[in-house]
This record gives structure tokens, sequence and C-alpha cells, in this order.
């Protein structure tokens, strides 16, 4: 009952922040344009609550004002694909001119892309990427490969040897599984390295901290953390933070998020793997415009790597000089 009444709330927000675009939804012909005529598009993240997600909103919203372009940023404020899927369907009802989807369950939101897609709107992947599904392409992370320059920073960091422990957003998201895939396959290499937890976070800083303490109470002898989605490494530093571990377990996630930042000039963590997600943002509205202006050039199942940096406290002070 909770998660109906969530996703019911959240539809009810969705529909109200979208009210701008609603005269589109009474004329299948027509996609909807918010009150100075701009189109609108509309980007769904996973959760709100992932302070991944503050770059990847001022991204869309720089490529906004610089394409002309009305774009919003609609999401469930925590990570719960029944809400993403409500907020969806409000979505549909306003026909916007393209939407951009990062999935929390990717089997959760097929129906709700092929009803996008019948009714002439294009949809693309974005930061996830939806398997088996009628998204026109998919933009964002090689994860695979992400994954293993995440597992690589880690095994330098504790000195190729020691137990680990993985926090992790969802079990269910494609893009972090592959992520933690590729984090294990870097770590193979390393005999003497050994995973003794994977925890899950939901996508929330509170509870992957709860979880990272409780990793550190039951292995003493831990030598490191991994976070594989924006709130787990900011968890992981709260909880090495309260236990006066900083430093002597080796912290290393992915998203350079303030709280990472924080951790990493307090010497709490040492790498951080940024997914870019300003340009990332950005480089998905403009190809959603394309698609809506009939001018792209992209293929069918298109797939673009945005690509990833590996930042260390060396490189810390120059990578933050300009929005990635």
């Amino acid at each position: 009952m909770r998660r109906i009444i969530t996703a019911t709330a959240v539809l009810a927000m969705a529909a109200l922040a979208l009210t701008g675009c609603s005269a589109a939804a009474t004329n299948p012909g027509s996609t909807a344009a918010a009150s100075d005529g701009k189109p609108v598009y509309v980007f769904l993240p996973k959760s709100l609550n992932n302070p991944y997600w503050v770059d990847a909103r001022k991204g869309m919203e720089d490529a906004a004002k610089k394409l002309g372009v009305t774009a919003k940023f609609l999401g469930p404020d925590t990570d719960d694909a029944a809400a993403q899927v409500a907020i969806f369907d409000s979505i549909l009802a306003t026909k916007p001119a393209g939407i951009a989807v990062s999935p929390n369950d990717a089997a959760s939101v097929i129906d709700n892309i092929a009803k996008a897609r019948a009714a002439g709107i294009p949809v693309i992947a974005w930061d996830g990427p939806v398997p088996n599904s009628q998204v026109l392409g998919y933009i964002g992370t090689d994860n695979v490969t992400a994954g293993m320059q995440a597992g690589e920073a880690l095994a330098t960091a504790v000195g190729k040897k020691g137990n680990v422990a993985v926090v992790i957003g969802s079990l269910t998201a494609v893009n972090l599984n592959q992520r933690l895939a590729g984090v294990k396959k870097a770590l193979a290499k390393y005999p003497d390295i050994k995973i003794v937890a994977t925890q899950v976070s939901g996508e929330s800083v509170a509870t992957a901290q709860t979880a990272s303490e409780t990793v550190l109470q039951a292995n003493p002898d831990l030598a490191g953390f991994i976070g594989i989605g924006g709130s787990d490494l900011p968890g992981a530093v709260g909880a090495l933070t309260s236990a006066g571990k900083c430093g002597k377990v080796k912290a290393v996630g992915f998203d350079v998020v303030p709280q990472g930042i924080a951790g990493m000039q307090a010497k709490c963590v040492d790498a951080l793997i940024s997914q870019k997600p300003f340009g990332m943002t950005g480089q998905a509205l403009q190809i959603l415009v394309d698609f809506a202006n009939k001018k792209s050039t992209l293929k069918d199942n298109f797939n673009v790597d945005t690509g990833v940096v590996t930042v260390t406290p060396s490189s810390l002070a120059e990578f933050l000089k300009t929005a990635h």
C-alpha cells in the first residue's frame, strides 16, 4: 500500500509540474509547449535524492537556454521504480517534444517507452540503458569500462591486497550492475583482494552510511570501500568519518559530488570516478531536439559513450575549474 500511495502522490506532483504543457494532451497530433511557446523536453532520473543528479540537472538547464527550449527534470524523491513509472505516465499525458529516461528498473519502463513512440514522441535512454525497448538509443557511461576503471583505482588505493566492501544503489538498475561487473572484473586480477560485503543503499546517502557502518563493525580489518552509485561513496565517507577511520580504510567511488569532494579534501577519499553528468545531459538534450526536429544523423540503437575521468587528490583542484 505504501508504494501505491507514493506513486499516486508523485504522479499528482508531476502533473502539477507539467501544467504548462497540459493543453497539448487534448490534441494527439501536437507536442507540448510551455507558456512561452517553447517546446518542452522532459528528463526522468531515477531519483532526486542522489547528489549526482544536481550537476545533471544543471547541464540540462544550461543546454536548454542555449537551444531555446524548455526542459523539465522530474523524478521520484527516492529510488522507487513504481513512482518513476507513475511520473512517466503523467509525462506522457502532456505529449512533450521528447523524453530522456534513466530507469530504476529497465523492465518497468518498457511499456511507457512503447506508448511514447506510438504517440510520435522520441525517447532516449540517458545515464542508464533500457535493453529490449523501443528507445532510439543510449547516451551515457560505458558502465563496464567505468567499473573496471574504478576497480583499478581501488586496487591501487589498498596496495593490491585486503578485504573490501561494495555499496551499491540498486541491484535492479542495469547501469549499476554493469558497473559492479566491471569492478569485479578489475579486482579479479588481484588474488589478494577479496570482496567481503555488498550492501544496497537504495540511492540514499543516509542508508549508504548506515550500511557502511554495519560493514565496518563486522569487518574490523577492512581495507577499502567502493561506492557504485552517486549516493554510495558519500555514505561510506560518513561512516569512516564517524569511526575515525579516514585514510586507514581507503574509499573510492562514482561521481564528483559535494560530499565526495569534501571527503577527498579531508583525506578520506582516494579516487572519484566522474561521469561528467553536466555534459552528458547537455548532449542528451541536443540529441532529443535533433530527433524532434528530424535533423538527427544518429542511427537507430545509437550508443554515445560520454566517458569517465578518474579524479584524485592531486587532480581535484584542476578538475573543479570547469563544469563536467
